[in-house]
């Protein structure tokens, strides 16, 4: 499988060497507009620079990039995994556009934990709202991270809502003067230190707190998420694909 890497910030790197480290992929070269560094493989400031044959993209870059990619998704046929935080609500809908000529993979996070951890959350919750219990979501992140809430709350608040659509997010009490109501799921945001990234979903009752956590100790769960991803769905038909529907 001939692999094109989008992006040569710390994770392209990461990602970029884990592809040569598998025995399935062949690292074609990586597209960046700046090389801090030399590869061994060719190095291409854009996209229209590539010839070659490519199976697939990996994409940790900006979603500026987003548009080139896409189109050349599609003008070559080749799956994409777009793992790229912050697109907009119009980017979001150009992807779904494209996923019905392409296989897509689209996620703020590829880590395999978080999708067991979307499955166990599916599974329990509105059963636990159903009881009454209130349902919260915490996730803290370094002190780098530009967005907040991160993707993977909004993903976790989206598995949820899918199966309790009264539900309304909440993401700042400082303005609301009213008790909390039942329908609200509060989604909120910690950046501090290091923090590679932790997910809690809280359920809390009369006298209990059920909470179910992922918490990333590195940034590898992610490359390598990617990486299982890339495999999966290189040989799929075209359609849109995350980790509610990917494993």
């Amino acid at each position: 499988m001939n692999v094109l890497v989008y992006g040569f910030g710390l994770m392209g790197k990461k990602v970029a060497q884990a592809v040569r480290n598998n025995t399935q992929m062949n690292l074609v070269g990586v597209v960046s507009p700046v090389f801090d560094a030399k590869i061994d493989e060719k190095m291409y400031t854009s996209l229209s620079e590539v010839n070659e044959k490519i199976d697939a993209i990996i994409d940790f870059s900006h979603p500026d990039n987003l548009s080139d990619i896409l189109k050349f998704g599609v003008k070559n046929h080749c799956a994409l995994v777009l793992a790229t935080t912050g697109y907009t609500q119009q980017q979001i809908l150009h992807i779904e556009e494209a996923s019905s000529q392409i296989p897509i993979f689209q996620s703020y996070n590829t880590s395999f934990g978080v999708s067991m951890l979307t499955k166990i959350v599916k599974e329990v919750a509105k059963e636990f709202y159903d009881n009454d219990y209130d349902i919260e979501i915490i996730e803290k992140h370094h002190n780098q991270k530009i967005d907040a809430p991160s993707g993977t709350a909004k993903l976790l608040y989206d598995v949820i809502h899918e199966d309790i659509n009264e539900t309304k997010e909440v993401y700042d009490r400082s303005t609301v003067h009213h008790k909390r109501e039942k329908k609200e799921v509060g989604i909120q945001s910690v950046r501090a230190g290091t923090i590679f990234g932790e997910h809690t979903v809280l359920f809390a009752g009369h006298d209990e707190i059920i909470e179910v956590k992922h918490t990333a100790l590195s940034k590898e769960v992610f490359v390598q998420g990617a990486i299982s991803a890339c495999l999966k769905i290189v040989d799929k038909d075209n359609g849109l694909f995350s980790l509610k529907n990917l494993y």
